[in-house]
């Protein structure tokens, strides 16, 4: 036999062969350049060579044969193990010596273990290991026989050796720099074992990168896309200013007009800082969307960045944001949106046709590519990269390196992550050479919680005077002893449009809102309701709709969720808002005399007496530090600077936020008496404990995390969410594709529209919908979308089901 004779993959399309050895060099090939971003190519190309190793076995190549001959009837997926034997050849060759080679070996071995997986527990919370259980497991993979034509036909011990060796340097001098300053042991170890964790979570993500983008080539004849050039960002950057040239003479000609100008002279200015986490503090209606892309632009030609990723936490930010970009930079090629759940992934049945099979890979690859320079995602998605331990999001962890990340109203960082989200920072800056805006007008003080971020500077000069300057409300608490109810919250807006043309209401429940909708539904005030369970077509239509109310001068009122408090770009008369963190009430008065039409408008502050906030903690909790702030300065009108929105006050309501939330920060897992952060990055847990004295004696282990474990228990959100396809406008054109099955020729295009006519719903009322037979369901293999019948849609609501759940527009 010789080299040819074993191969890694047959194309569907013309029956063409992929050597094995071709595969495994290639993607070692791929992942020593993914590793390179970091300084660790030969780490992470150890992984890239080895993770195919079991393909030399007569077994499998029996079985890759008999698939492609058999289409139709191709033996069950995943019947021969082709995944141990490379992890298996690795820690029983390369698994001794200091803690370092422990450090490489478990880490490649657990990546390669897993590549068509989930990264496994090195210890889990009954002191076993399950990543030593699949090393030493007594299965048959032919692994002498895999072994002896590895070494025959790919590499000879000596360059295994090596190469390995040339991974030992690397991962010690890796340590080696981020432990210079370091004083004490406990300290020592702590950053260690969170190092490792991310090392091998940055190790899985090289591996299943190279591996998947490799068999996409190969499946496509070679054609491969290349979308990076540091010319871009020269002929962005060009673009961008020739449009705030622009913006700057059509503007009104005052102070705030000319703050906004000054204020993104400054972004640029600073762009020559070096690498690191800096604040943009912003006042809402700033400009910080295109300020932070100046800065963005000309600090990724300074420092060799690869790509800008936006990422923020709601839909309607995505859609106004991504789009403005798009127009700005003249990039529709250049600009990729990833946020949708409309699409739901489950395990392949094993009955899966080829054709289904192919349906579902190319569905896949639409919405997981984030090799493009510019990207606008979520903070789920954000987050789901590194703790989802989901192949198709870890995957995309390597793409963060060398990037600048902005944070769009970085203080909707959910509670229960904030110890994740700032470790993730940590990472990337030390690790990966990542910069990190924080966008927001109400800055959430991250450096101050126990596992904190260090923030390098603030990119705006003056900050406490651009607030003051930025004053365009004076804020009215209105608090009652017993709160308002619906009928006097009416009243009190009739009264305020006798010298208000248009009046904004922003409520926390979709409940209070559709009452108070409902109180109007008989006047003659023209109403328009905003709701999360509005797709983002529809709710554009409101927005256009109410912009064109509002520049006639028309007299109207607006009922919304919080959904339109944080980046939508209007300007009221008005504003009530319902009581809730400080945070939310600067973002609400943001949404008046945005432009400072005139010199000051009243923002009010209400208490709904007829909310129901028991599953709210946050709102409720977030409320409370706000009374307490308001009442403060109502006392001493001199503290904070004698404003309740100043920089001085948004940061001792985020430090008291917190501090009520402290057991909330690490993401507890109550079953298991635990938390997401110990199951990662604590060494001294009773089960590691458990580990070392008994099986482990047999088998140490230098890395104690527990991957699956604390993957299987992240949610970004508490509560899940489903994407729904709607029959609104296009919408009804989708769902006819999908249940006539016509052929969809260009699934990224599908997706992408389907993104603005899909709403995601919470488990109950999703269950609501399926048990009035109100759902179409439509399965493409392993993938199932969901979508809703003429009758479940309505044209004021949305999806309207009753319930009191949080509205949150998170997309998973």
């Amino acid at each position: 036999m010789s080299s040819v004779d074993f191969i890694a993959h047959i194309r569907a399309s013309d029956g063409a062969e992929q050597r094995l050895v071709d595969h495994l060099k290639e993607v070692q090939a791929l992942a020593e350049d993914i590793g390179q971003k970091i300084g660790l190519p030969h780490v992470t190309g150890l992984a890239g060579m080895l993770h195919d190793m079991g393909k030399f076995s007569h077994a499998f190549q029996e079985y890759i044969r008999e698939a492609a001959a058999n289409p139709e009837n191709p033996p069950k997926r995943g019947s021969v193990d082709h995944s141990t034997a490379g992890g298996k050849f690795l820690l029983e060759h390369f698994h001794q010596g200091d803690p370092i080679t422990f450090i490489l070996t478990e880490s490649v071995a657990n990546a390669i273990f897993t590549h068509h997986g989930q990264l496994l527990d090195m210890v889990d919370v009954e002191g076993q290991s399950p990543f030593v259980k699949r090393w030493t497991a007594d299965k048959d993979i032919s692994f002498l026989q895999v072994k002896q034509r590895f070494l025959q036909y790919m590499y000879d011990l000596d360059y295994m050796q090596r190469y390995v060796q040339k991974a030992i340097t690397e991962l010690r001098i890796y340590f080696e720099n981020r432990l210079k300053n370091v004083k004490t042991a406990s300290e020592a170890t702590s950053i260690m074992q969170k190092l490792t964790s991310y090392l091998t979570m940055y190790v899985f993500s090289a591996l299943i990168d190279a591996d998947r983008r490799n068999s996409c080539d190969f499946e496509k004849s070679g054609e491969k896309l290349h979308y990076y050039s540091q010319d871009l960002w020269s002929t962005f950057e060009q673009r961008l200013n020739n449009e705030l040239a622009k913006k700057q003479r059509s503007a009104l000609p005052n102070a705030i007009t000319r703050l906004r100008e000054q204020m993104s002279r400054t972004c640029l200015e600073k762009a020559t800082l070096s690498t690191g986490i800096y604040t943009l503090s912003m006042p809402t209606g700033g400009g910080k969307t295109l300020a932070s892309l100046r800065f963005a632009l000309r600090h990724a030609q300074l420092h060799q960045k690869k790509r800008i990723i936006f990422i923020v936490p709601f839909t309607t930010i995505i859609e106004q944001n991504a789009q403005e970009i798009r127009d700005v930079l003249q990039a529709e090629d250049f600009v990729l949106e990833h946020h949708s759940n409309v699409i739901e992934e489950s395990e392949p049945r094993e009955d899966l046709s080829f054709e289904e099979y192919q349906t579902a890979r190319k569905l896949n690859a639409a919405k997981n590519d984030w090799d493009i320079p510019i990207i606008f995602t979520t903070m789920v998605q954000f987050l789901e990269t590194f703790y989802s331990g989901r192949s198709r999001s870890i995957r995309r962890l390597h793409n963060l390196a060398n990037s600048i990340l902005i944070f769009d109203e970085i203080q909707a960082v959910p509670i229960h992550c904030v110890s994740l989200f700032n470790e993730a920072l940590n990472f990337l800056k030390n690790t990966c050479q990542t910069t990190s805006i924080l966008c927001t007008a109400t800055q959430p003080a991250l450096q101050y919680v126990r596992h904190n971020i260090k923030i390098d500077g603030e990119l705006m000069e003056n900050l406490p005077s651009i607030v003051e300057a930025f004053q365009r409300t004076t804020l009215k608490p209105l608090l009652k002893d017993k709160g308002w109810s619906t009928e006097a919250l009416y009243g009190f807006i009739q009264e305020r449009l006798k010298t208000a043309n248009n009046i904004l209401v922003i409520l926390n429940t979709k409940r209070a809102v559709k009452d108070l909708f409902e109180e109007f539904h008989n006047g003659d005030i023209e109403i328009v309701h905003l709701s999360t369970g509005m797709c983002p077509a529809h709710r554009k239509q409101k927005l256009k709709e109410m912009r064109e109310k509002l520049r006639k001068q028309e007299k109207f009122v607006c009922i919304s969720t919080q959904l339109i408090e944080a980046g939508v770009d209007i300007s009221f008369d008005c504003v009530i808002r319902s009581l809730s963190g400080l945070d939310s009430i600067a973002q609400a008065a943001g949404r008046c005399n945005r432009h400072g039409e005139v010199a000051l408008r009243d923002v009010y502050v209400i208490n709904h007496a007829e909310e129901s906030l028991s599953k709210l903690p946050t709102i409720k909790k977030g409320g409370e530090c706000a009374n307490y702030i308001m009442k403060d300065l109502q006392h001493d009108p001199t503290l904070f600077g004698g404003y309740l929105l100043s920089t001085a006050s948004m940061t001792n309501y985020f430090k008291n936020f917190y501090q009520l939330f402290e057991s909330k920060l690490n993401y507890p897992i109550p079953v298991l008496q635990t938390t997401i952060y110990d199951l990662l990055f604590r060494v001294d847990t009773d089960w590691n404990k458990d580990y070392l004295k008994g099986q482990g004696r047999q088998n140490p282990l230098a890395i104690l995390a527990s991957f699956r474990t604390a993957f299987s228990h992240f949610e970004v959100i508490d509560a899940k969410t489903q994407g729904i396809l709607v029959p609104y406008g296009e919408g009804e054109e989708l769902i006819t594709q999908l249940t006539s099955r016509e052929p969809i020729t260009d699934y990224s295009l599908f997706l992408k529209k389907a993104q603005q006519y899909s709403v995601n719903v919470f488990k109950h009322e999703f269950e609501a919908l399926k048990q009035n037979n109100q759902l179409i369901v439509v399965h493409f293999g392993s993938l199932t979308i969901y979508a809703a019948k003429d009758a479940a849609y309505d044209e004021q609501y949305g999806i309207s089901t009753q319930g009191e759940a949080q509205l949150t527009d998170f997309i998973v």
